[in-house]
């Protein structure tokens, strides 16, 4: 008795065999020429956020070249071109900014006009540009903690202050959408800020759900009536990305009152990772609070008051389009303001913010102030720093703030801060 066997060259996937052989054993009937008709008619897709509305920004295909091997990529190819949408990144946007970074560091080698002692001497990276004020280096003190990373956190930073331009929104957003004002955005943030809490979510989750909120709303249309479930969407996304445990979906779903069922959400999700193109590299502003802290002695304190401040700034509409490391900058100058430091601003705590000097934030701290003195606009937001646990920032930034206005003191006193390590070294 002799077995027949039948051998393959190839070998099938999953995907081939899964169409041979279905659950019930059976191949699937071929299709009827209705059906056949039906299939090929173009299905309408449906957008989860709008009905018919037009994207606020209209994209079109580049062209995009195609460089044959052996070519530099510096020659630009005289033929060959792809067509590609313009929601599909040609390589991931962490690796092209840093490339690009390395790129603009570097300058071209000078030919060798003397000797070979000239030659050696020259240099192929760009010098530091001048620096007028003292700083010492507190990285140093890291070099056996793994953790701090000190040999690489300077060009770490260095990538984070290039990348936070690229990942920042459109500040005219809320002028350029027709059913969108900015106290809907007020309401809408505050709720999101009760929901971050209930579920006890991290700093960094709150602020990259509303990077992710305001870079969506720069690029598409929302409808009034899908707003919060592109909050919920937003706040979905940011919990998996920084969160070690995240809420399950149906956690949210529960929180909107019945409002958007599960699928809705994830139908939301998928949306809006779409329309960003899955670009969730945001330099978070606690990592630049967390690196300014390092010049202020990591201060319990000043920190607590900079986290209330900084948060001030994705809430208030007025800050949209602000650069992180300028708003966390604003955020320890007030909060030692606050607090009665001296100096005010000294010359670490310029290097470590990014070289941020006063002049630089002066039209920030007055927006700032303008809304610790000005009614409670954010409720939710106000009881959440009035706790305990926060120090009762909101509560202590508000009352100091009357006070301040009704002494009639300059929140820019020259007296009060230097570029050098102390005042005392300054007289």
């Amino acid at each position: 008795m002799t077995k027949s066997t039948t051998t393959t060259s190839t070998r099938q996937y999953l995907g081939d065999v899964s169409n041979q052989y279905h659950s019930s054993g059976l191949k699937p009937a071929a299709p009827s020429s209705a059906q056949v008709q039906v299939q090929l008619q173009p299905l309408k897709k449906r957008k989860p956020f709008a009905k018919e509305v037009q994207p606020l920004q209209t994209k079109t295909n580049r062209v995009i070249p195609i460089v044959p091997d052996g070519v530099h990529a510096s020659q630009k190819p005289q033929q060959t071109t792809l067509l590609v949408p313009s929601r599909l990144p040609q390589k991931r946007q962490a690796t092209e900014s840093s490339t690009n970074l390395v790129e603009k560091l570097k300058i071209p080698e000078p030919q060798p006009l003397a000797s070979s002692h000239t030659i050696a001497s020259t240099s192929t990276y760009k010098k530091s540009r001048l620096i007028d004020y003292e700083w010492q280096d507190l990285d140093e003190e890291d070099y056996d903690d793994p953790l701090m990373a000190s040999e690489y956190v300077n060009d770490i930073f260095t990538y984070f202050y290039e990348l936070e331009q690229r990942m920042l929104p459109d500040s005219q957003y809320l002028y350029k959408q027709k059913n969108l004002k900015p106290k809907m955005r007020s309401i809408l943030v505050d709720w999101l800020v009760e929901m971050h809490l209930k579920f006890k979510l991290l700093p960094e989750s709150l602020f990259l759900a509303i990077n992710i909120m305001d870079r969506f709303m720069s690029i598409e249309a929302v409808e009034i009536d899908k707003l919060q479930l592109l909050a919920t969407g937003s706040l979905f996304i940011a919990a998996k990305y920084e969160e070690v445990f995240s809420p399950l979906v149906k956690n949210y779903a529960f929180f909107t009152d019945g409002s958007y069922l599960v699928e809705e959400i994830l139908q939301a999700e998928k949306y809006i990772l779409t329309v960003l193109n899955f670009d969730l590299n945001y330099p978070n502003p606690m990592n630049f609070l967390r690196r300014i802290s390092k010049a202020d002695d990591y201060d319990v304190q000043s920190r607590t008051l900079g986290k209330y401040l900084l948060e001030i700034t994705i809430i208030d509409y007025k800050f949209i389009g602000m650069k992180p490391s300028l708003c966390c900058a604003l955020a320890m100058y007030l909060s030692r303001l606050i607090l009665g430091k001296i100096p005010v601003w000294n010359g670490n705590l310029i290097h470590y913010s990014g070289g941020y000097r006063i002049n630089d934030m002066r039209e920030c701290v007055e927006l700032m102030f303008q809304y610790i003195i000005s009614p409670i606009e954010h409720d939710e937001f106000f009881k959440k720093y009035a706790m305990r646990k926060f120090m009762r920032a909101s509560t202590l930034c508000r009352k100091w703030g009357e006070k301040f206005q009704l002494e009639g003191r300059d929140l820019f006193d020259e007296n009060l801060s230097t570029h050098r390590l102390s005042i005392e070294v300054d007289n």
